[in-house]
């Protein structure tokens, strides 16, 4: 299959010198292996460094490596959404300028996207400073009228049989079937500029009916939050990413008891912010509900697109975990065991051959 790998930039000199060619070397990996075309796509976001001169003088020899710049900064999901339009792989691999990647991480995230109905694949992802898992298989749970899907598991292959599902794919290390991504219309426009847009895309493509997988073979590694430490207004994001994780919710989740459980919790929420006083997450709610007009227009789109429900999909994260061969890895206690094991039953394999 054809692949576009698609990196937004915004100020990323020192991220591109430390990690595109990494991106560079995968590319040309896969190129040869499996004689398919593959493109690199570096979406600028009106950087005022020297990125884009970088890119120029080490990379202009390449065929293969587009670079698009934006006349004004769009932020990261519109700046993304641009990339997957210019794309024209089968499957689009979504990184971000802060990742390295391992020279075979390509090959085995393709395979999956045989299947017809797989949407997304996500890397196995290490941190670059400490070590420790960054992303892997993710775990859906509701919980107290909210997703929860930020837990991690791994797996060994040993002991598990068929696919490994995935919540999500997170948007800095994840490949896209980039005609389900037409379909879906990319990331939401209404969580401009980011956040949980990886979550919600991947969300909507579950109540289709396709699946989003984890790929342990695919290793890359994410220096963590790179990107966003170079934008000001700290607080203000973190009201972003409420509001976000609001007008998710209330596009996708359409369960009538489970959106009922979710405005008893929401309102539980409100009252406690203001108590206490701390005016961010009423700000939220404020500023999400301002977006209610489009949030219905959506919603009434993707109910009469959804063909798994809600509770359903609860349903598969509640089974997955009980799978043979799936570790949930909260802690780093836990992560430091999963690799024990991992490394005795790989010197076990090895003796038995």
């Amino acid at each position: 299959m054809s692949v576009s790998i698609v990196i937004p930039n915004w100020n990323g000199l020192e991220l591109l010198t430390s990690f595109f060619p990494s991106v560079i070397a995968a590319a040309e990996q896969y190129r040869a292996r499996s004689r398919a075309e593959i493109e690199v796509i570096v979406v600028d976001d009106a950087s005022t460094d020297d990125g884009l001169e970088w890119l120029r003088e080490h990379c202009g020899h390449l065929e293969f490596v587009t670079v698009l710049s934006n006349d004004t900064n769009l932020g990261f999901l519109r700046t993304v959404n641009k990339g997957f339009s210019a794309a024209k792989g089968d499957v689009v691999f979504l990184l971000n300028s802060d990742v390295a990647v391992e020279d075979s991480c390509i090959g085995p995230l393709v395979r999956h996207f045989d299947d017809p109905n797989v949407f997304a694949v996500c890397c196995r992802a290490g941190r670059i400073n400490s070590g420790r898992l960054d992303g892997g298989g993710k775990i859906g749970r509701f919980e107290r009228g909210f997703w929860r899907v930020f837990l991690n598991y791994e797996a060994i292959p040993e002991d598990e049989t068929g696919q490994l599902a995935s919540f999500f794919g997170s948007g800095g290390y994840t490949a896209y079937d980039r005609k389900k991504w037409t379909r879906l219309r990319g990331f939401q426009d209404c969580l401009t500029p980011n956040y949980w847009e990886d979550v919600e895309i991947c969300y909507r493509a579950w109540k289709r009916g396709w699946k989003v997988l984890y790929e342990p073979d695919s290793h890359v590694r994410h220096l963590g939050s790179a990107t966003m430490r170079k934008k000001p207004m700290h607080a203000e994001m973190a009201v972003v990413t409420e509001r976000n994780r609001l007008l998710m919710t209330w596009i996708n989740l359409h369960d009538r008891k489970m959106f009922a459980y979710h405005l008893v919790w929401l309102t539980v929420k409100l009252l406690g912010s203001a108590v206490s006083l701390k005016w961010n997450y009423l700000r939220s709610f404020s500023t999400a509900f301002g977006k209610l007009a489009e949030v219905r227009a959506q919603r009434r789109t993707e109910k009469k697109e959804a063909m798994i429900t809600d509770t359903q999909l609860v349903q598969k994260f509640a089974e997955l975990v009980k799978r043979p061969g799936i570790y949930v890895v909260a802690t780093e206690a836990e992560e430091h065991a999963f690799k024990e094991l991992r490394d005795l039953r790989a010197v076990e394999h090895t003796s038995e051959q």
